[in-house]
């Protein structure tokens, strides 16, 4: 749980930066909306694990949406979605 949160609060600070998502095109744009969307439909029903898969879904989609994070970068937030426990 405790790398869940350290992940949010990672993805917060790297969205509230200007220019950190800089979208190259609308998809990094439409990966953030979803993001937002459906991490509130999950924050509103945590046990839920449709909505927990959603989150994990929309995650990945931002950082293959999203130009600024290099290879690394990826591989480190892809195992930290990876141990997202949705059971």
């Amino acid at each position: 749980m405790k790398k869940l949160i350290v992940f949010f609060c990672l993805l917060a600070v790297l969205s509230c930066k200007k220019g950190a998502l800089d979208p190259t095109g609308t998809s990094c744009e439409k990966a953030s909306a979803e993001y937002e969307k459906v991490l509130t439909a999950w924050s509103q029903d945590i046990n839920n694990k449709t909505k927990c898969e959603a989150v994990k879904k929309s995650l990945s989609d931002i950082i293959r949406s999203c130009s600024v994070y290099t290879a690394a970068q990826r591989k480190v937030y892809e195992d930290q979605i990876k141990d997202i426990d949705c059971e």
